[in-house]
């Protein structure tokens, strides 16, 4: 099935469109929950803990190749808009091969270095040789990693979001499955978890290949992969500097980590509760953002600019609202959250976890309109603006690490996030308006 979102009422095609992103990204939340929950129960809280400093580092070259496919999906959303489909086999091809370099790259350096990262960032000692078991399994299946996302992609530029919806379910009963087996029957530690969540990820990885071979006229052909320079150079100009803007961006998570390291583990085990569970807060705006990406893709494509705006404007209004429900709930229902997962916490941890996850709740509306006007940015193909994001995101985040916790102490490292979220927001809203106003006034 695919969607053609360059005609029909805007507010419609992007529902129909976001509403299975929204449940692909809730499923993979809930199984990263239950991940977490049984990696919890079953190895306890150090464990659990060690596994969150190495997640967070596994994803840094998660995103950084996430946001390179997410600029070819663009080049492939815009062959569709305009009914290119031997183009859309060409740019399906090099981005294939661009794809499997980078997760080949990441894997390598990731499984001989993952010790002397872990060390840089300052993990404490006793966190370490588990965090390093884990780290090294994911990355060994990073390949699978970037090959899932890069196929999921080439769907949703189609029009197609409920695939990837179906392998993600079929992925999260796997890596569910797996767990309770290698946790709790063959005993094989942090090393088993990571192992399940990569055989998970293969079965996704199967199943949207699949689907696109079932489409016919997508894949491409041998002679698709002689790769032309025309298409190579298109490919690099959207994807290098999503990868320049997510490289800088993660260097700013790299240093509150870093800084985050230094108060100690009961302090670590509490913030990195309340990021998980923050991390399942965007499943709205997940759908959303994939959304406005496709639609002004297709949109851009098919030479309708005049359909970009009344998209963006409801896609906008949609997420502002929902955003703030959902933030408000949460906020709520913190301490309760962080109890069920942090079971056998301490209630020093637990207060830091109430405490974080409320503040981060409090602005995630600003994190959902970046997140939609970057995507709109992006869909128009242009590369700037998501890429000066990334500076600003590095910027503020510094600042904030310098300053707040010698105004606030150690809570001030609550606030980070979000200082870097809000001047960011108004610069994406001004990028915005300024590439969609020069592509309305140019004749």
């Amino acid at each position: 099935m695919t969607l053609d979102m360059t005609q029909g009422k805007p507010s419609r095609l992007l529902l129909k469109f976001a509403f299975p992103l929204m449940l692909s990204q809730l499923l993979q939340q809930c199984y990263s929950f239950c991940d977490t929950l049984l990696v919890g129960r079953f190895l306890g809280s150090v464990a659990l803990t060690a596994a969150g400093s190495a997640g967070g580092l596994s994803w840094i070259p998660q995103n950084l190749v996430c946001c390179a496919i997410y600029a070819y999906g663009v080049a492939l959303s815009h062959r569709f808009g305009a009914r290119d489909m031997e183009g859309f086999r060409r740019f399906f091809a090099g981005a294939m091969v661009l794809a499997t370099s980078i997760g080949v790259v990441i894997t390598v350096v990731g499984i001989i270095f993952a010790e002397q990262f872990l060390i840089l960032l300052g993990t404490p000692a006793e966190l370490l040789s588990l965090a390093t078991t884990y780290l090294r399994v994911l990355w060994a299946g990073f390949l699978l990693t970037a090959l899932m996302n890069l196929f999921s992609t080439a769907l949703t530029s189609l029009g197609d979001s409920k695939t990837p919806l179906v392998s993600l379910a079929i992925s999260s009963a796997v890596n569910i499955v797996l767990d309770i087996l290698f946790l709790s029957i063959f005993h094989m530690g942090i090393g088993g978890a990571a192992l399940a969540t990569v055989i998970a990820q293969a079965c996704a990885t199967g199943w949207n290949l699949f689907r696109l071979i079932r489409k016919g006229d997508v894949m491409p052909k041998l002679r698709h992969f002689r790769l032309q320079q025309k298409v190579m150079n298109e490919l690099l100009r959207l994807s290098l500097p999503q990868m320049i803007s997510s490289a800088v961006i993660n260097s700013g998570g790299l240093l509150v980590q870093r800084i985050t390291n230094s108060y100690g583990v009961e302090f670590v085990m509490g913030l990195n509760g309340a990021s998980r569970i923050f991390s399942m807060l965007y499943v709205v705006g997940y759908g959303l953002e994939l959304a406005v990406l496709t639609y002004t893709g297709q949109n851009w494509g098919a030479c309708r600019q005049d359909r970009i705006r009344d998209g963006v404007r409801f896609s906008v209004i949609f997420g502002f609202i929902s955003s703030a429900l959902i933030g408000c709930t949460v906020a709520l229902a913190a301490e309760t959250l962080i109890r069920f997962l942090l079971t056998d916490a301490s209630d020093e941890s637990i207060r830091i976890g109430t405490e974080a996850l409320r503040t981060l709740g409090m602005f995630l509306p600003g994190m959902y309109l970046l997140c939609e006007f970057r995507a709109a940015i992006q869909g128009m193909g242009n590369a700037l603006y998501p890429m000066l994001s990334g500076f600003s995101e590095l910027t503020m985040r510094i600042i904030a690490c310098l300053l707040l916790p010698k105004v606030l102490g150690r809570s001030g490292l609550y606030f980070v996030d979000a200082s870097a979220w809000i001047p960011t927001m108004v610069l994406m809203i001004i990028g915005y308006i300024s590439v969609l106003k020069k592509c309305t006034d140019t004749p």
